[in-house]
């Protein structure tokens, strides 16, 4: 078998293997009508350990992967990209805070004139009142999909097919594999997945070109620090916990409804503008492509 072929079955067995087993495990609570009312990342009861295992699959696929398929020079390599920052990494960072926080101000700027009431900002409240509260949401934010995910799709996935010609369709088509992978959320009514879709279908579909979307971001920011992970754990929570998560809660209803076509239309005007820029192109010369199968 040549090297192409295997690196194609390989990558579909990891995609089948990685959804097939979220799905099973998060499907399970309501195939065995446990109460799933309030079941999220950070609650305790019985359904969220199938919720929780479910969620990391991507993660413990990817690593999985790597220790059987990659040399032990891939193996180095995959660790110093997840564990290890470079420069790069840390504009990503600030980059992608930046990113985020500005779309957090458009959806509500919309959001208060579509008559909508003030973001709650309850989770900076809480660390305002007490600074270790900060530490609680770092940990939460941190679990709650950079490590459970990232490990997988942009520490594997994003680098099995990273081809420096076709940046923007690998980046759609990972979007779209990992919106479609988050399929059990809109059954939880704990998840936002499930309130979009409650609110209409076609919003809790637009979840998915959101995802799309995000991934021209992570794209970016790969390509920025030069194929290091670190930096996206970063981005994936902001997105998280400060867009639709603790630090601004609660928001609207109107809110959560804006703020995904806001997403959308930032996300992809950033990938548009940001990567015609000179400092763009620069990194992406700078970044090699590898590959690491043995």
């Amino acid at each position: 078998m040549d090297k192409t072929a295997k690196s194609r079955r390989i990558l579909i067995l990891y995609l089948i293997i990685t959804i097939l087993l979220t799905w099973l495990l998060q499907f399970m609570p309501m195939i065995l009508g446990l109460d799933i009312e309030n079941t999220s990342i950070s609650s305790f009861d019985f359904a969220s350990l199938f919720f929780g295992i479910g969620g990391v699959m991507p993660t413990l696929t990817g690593v999985i992967f790597v220790l059987v398929f990659y040399t032990k020079d891939g193996i180095k390599d995959f660790l110093k990209r997840c564990f290890v920052p470079n420069k790069g990494s840390l504009i990503a960072i600030l980059l992608s805070l930046g990113l985020i926080c500005a779309e957090v101000f458009v959806t509500q700027m919309i959001s208060r004139g579509l008559g909508a009431e003030k973001l709650g900002f309850e989770g900076l409240k809480l660390i305002a009142k007490n600074p270790l509260y900060f530490f609680y949401f770092l940990f939460w934010g941190i679990i709650s999909g950079p490590f459970s995910e990232e490990f997988g799709w942009r520490g594997f996935l994003t680098d099995r097919l990273f081809r420096k010609e076709k940046l923007m369709q690998v980046s759609l088509l990972i979007g779209f594999i990992w919106g479609i992978w988050h399929f059990p959320l809109y059954f939880y009514p704990a998840q936002i997945q499930h309130d979009w879709f409650m609110i209409t279908p076609l919003l809790g579909l637009l979840f998915i070109v959101s995802c799309m979307s995000a991934a021209l971001v992570y794209m970016t920011m790969y390509v920025i620090a030069k194929r290091k992970v670190f930096p996206i754990f970063f981005l994936h929570m902001f997105k998280n916990i400060i867009l639709t998560g603790a630090m601004i809660y609660p928001f609207s209803e109107t809110y959560s409804v804006v703020v995904v076509f806001v997403e959308i239309v930032m996300d992809t005007l950033f990938y548009v503008i940001f990567t015609r820029t000179l400092f763009y192109k620069k990194a992406l010369e700078q970044t090699s492509e590898f590959d690491y199968l043995k």
